[in-house]
């Protein structure tokens, strides 16, 4: 396989799984909006370890109150935004090396 080629792939798949992942993170954000969401889809733990994995510049960043007794979390939707950016540029480079 040509190196080129290879490279066009792996852009590909980079920028697939950051699309999903970006998806994920609005939905999720979406969800955070609405009063015992968490609670009852049982991820509060997780919204709890993924605010432990983002850059400590942007964790917890922005927690604004909603009129339906949620939260919405800026630092989930910044961190949205960046991935699509990386999904953007990964599909763009790899079509350039097609």
């Amino acid at each position: 396989m040509d190196s080129r080629k290879a490279g066009a792939v792996a852009l590909s798949i980079v920028a697939v799984c950051c699309r999903v992942l970006a998806v994920a993170l609005c939905a999720l954000t979406v969800a955070l909006c609405f009063n015992g969401v968490p609670s009852r889809l049982n991820i509060v733990a997780f919204v709890v370890d993924l605010t432990r994995a983002l850059p400590d510049v942007i964790a917890g960043y922005g927690l604004i109150p909603t009129p339906f007794g949620g939260v919405f979390r800026f630092d989930f939707a910044l961190m949205a935004t960046s991935l699509f950016c990386i999904d953007y540029a990964c599909a763009r480079l790899s079509r350039v090396l097609r």
